[in-house]
């Protein structure tokens, strides 16, 4: 990836991508604490909320076509051009910041890092995740492209996904039927596991649920070391990717 210095933005402007992330992930934590009771009451609210593959799918046989296919592709698109300009914002120090929020998991940044200069367009246009978009951005991609792919994949996606909700619509109604039965001791459950899993999330160091000062702060040391991993790497030593 380029290695020339990038433009710093201003806090506001950093701190206003950062909140964003911040809603959305408390939104997908309420989403799927609250999905149980959404799932065929409110299916159109549950993919709005939280734009799981699995709740796309499991409201398939609840929705009509078309304001299924508005909601489900807007909120797949919603935080994908935030990473994108993050990644135009921090370059590889970007990926190095989302490779240490993942802890064990990190290790696919790298491996899409690896093969993203060869296939950059198809990554985009098959898998625009956060990594990728971060990527997208850190590489330079112009944004019209990003946009072009992004969006064009994404609704090939979601295409796929009502086209096997349709195709398995009876057992995937049996599973939300239950869902629905059985909506207020799950929701319970939910939230209980929910609550769990961030707790101890955030006391390895690893949550998913941050402040945005938080995220500005990991983000900021991030581009503060990268001038020195990048020579270490020029020297031909191996930074330390735990550091």
């Amino acid at each position: 990836m380029d290695a020339a210095a990038r433009w710093k933005p201003p806090r506001w402007a950093l701190r206003a991508l950062l909140g964003a992330i911040v809603v959305i992930t408390v939104t997908n934590l309420i989403g799927d604490i609250l999905a149980p009771g959404l799932v065929e009451t409110h299916p159109l609210w549950l993919i709005a909320m939280n734009s799981r593959k699995r709740w796309i799918l499991a409201v398939v046989p609840h929705t009509d076509v078309a304001p299924f296919f508005v909601v489900a592709v807007l909120r797949q698109l919603l935080s994908d051009p935030i990473y994108y300009v993050l990644g135009r914002w921090y370059g590889d120090a970007g990926a190095r910041w989302l490779e240490k929020k993942m802890g064990d998991g990190g290790t696919i940044v790298r491996w899409l890092e690896s093969g993203f200069a060869k296939a950059s367009w198809a990554m985009v246009a098959i898998a625009p995740n956060h990594i990728i978009c971060m990527l997208a951005g850190a590489s330079g991609m112009p944004p019209l492209v990003f946009f072009v792919l992004n969006l064009g994949g994404t609704i090939a996606a979601i295409a796929i996904f009502r086209t096997f909700g349709d195709v398995f619509g009876a057992p995937i109604e049996a599973v939300t039927g239950f869902l629905n039965d059985y909506r207020l001791p799950l929701i319970a459950l939910s939230a209980v596991l929910v609550g769990l899993n961030v707790m101890l999330q955030r006391r390895s160091g690893k949550g998913e649920l941050e402040s945005v000062s938080e995220l500005e702060r990991e983000l900021e040391a991030e581009a503060a070391a990268e001038p020195a991993r990048r020579s270490e790497t020029e020297d031909g030593v191996e930074p330390d990717r735990h550091a």
